[in-house]
């Protein structure tokens, strides 16, 4: 039975973070909003979260906390700000929640950790669909700092067996309106999206994956990816992958056509999540090409 009433969202004024608000309001969550930017629809607390104290302050009291609250890519910040930022005010999260008893922990994770978004040399995935199994190879700021994240939670389920983390492995995530210029510009340069394999996440389907893993409850940690079905080609994906990558070097039967290069099974299996949306059901080709 789902005892959680009151949620804490860090970063729920950002792309993703707007929609998981609505979503936790919709299915009458209480929430509280953590971050620089206010909320139209929920109160939102300024904090820095690299403050521990302050961390604390507001956290007392919640059920629950997802943290979504990062800073995107090495590029609005220094490389080595991006990464004490994230790694920072997820220690603190994760350390508040542990002491305060707040049991309960989504953390916004990347499919950054694999290692093709902002790598400094190339590689292939070593299979295809790519699972959890898969192993994590970032070599820059960001996606170091999300494999970190990772760590940290299965550390602090090591202290305390009774707390439940989940880290949601997010595709690159797009909202109804962002999806005619991104396929414009995917479909004009097929090349422009191979850094995130050109899979991606409707933004609405990444808040009901938050809400969902909030409300199941599984001592310990686990991980899990969040993507659509599809990617946003319209070329079937192994074309692609070839096109761009070294050679794979295994890809399972059966995979084909313009599935998603991630695999969402552990998803289904661990949260109940299956993605509802795709790009072609908000826009159509013709939409994109006129």
């Amino acid at each position: 039975m789902n005892s959680i009433k009151k949620v804490l969202v860090t970063g729920g004024s950002g792309k993703a973070g707007r929609f998981v608000v609505r979503e936790l309001l919709a299915h009458g969550y209480d929430v509280v909003n953590v971050d620089w930017k206010p909320s139209d629809e929920v109160h939102t607390f300024q904090v820095e979260l690299c403050d521990l104290g302050q961390v604390f302050g507001v956290m007392e009291g919640r059920d629950a906390v997802l943290h979504l609250a990062a800073y995107p890519w090495a590029g609005e910040h220094a490389a080595e700000v991006v990464f004490r930022n994230n790694v920072m005010s997820t220690y603190n999260v994760l350390q508040a929640a542990c002491v305060l008893g707040v049991k309960k922990i989504v953390l916004a994770g990347s499919e950054s950790a694999l290692g093709f978004p902002f790598f400094f040399i190339p590689f292939a995935p070593h299979y295809l669909p790519i699972d959890e199994a898969h192993p994590l190879l970032a070599q820059d700021a960001y996606g170091l700092s999300k494999i970190i994240y990772e760590t940290l939670g299965q550390g602090y389920t090591r202290r305390d067996p009774s707390l439940s983390i989940t880290c949601l492995r997010l595709s690159y995530v797009l909202r109804p309106e962002d999806y005619r210029e991104e396929l414009r510009q995917a479909w004009a340069d097929e090349g422009r999206n191979s850094f995130n394999l050109w899979a991606y996440i409707d933004a609405r389907d990444c808040a009901a994956a938050f809400r969902l893993a909030m409300e199941t409850f599984h001592p310990g940690f686990e991980a899990c990816y969040i993507a659509a079905r599809d990617t946003l080609m319209r070329q079937p994906t192994l074309d692609l992958v070839r096109r761009y990558f070294p050679p794979v070097e295994r890809v399972a039967e059966g995979f084909g056509g313009r599935m998603s290069p991630l695999d969402c099974r552990r998803a289904k299996q661990l949260i109940g999540f299956e993605p509802a949306y795709t790009w072609d059901m908000v826009v159509s080709p013709q939409d994109v090409e006129g």
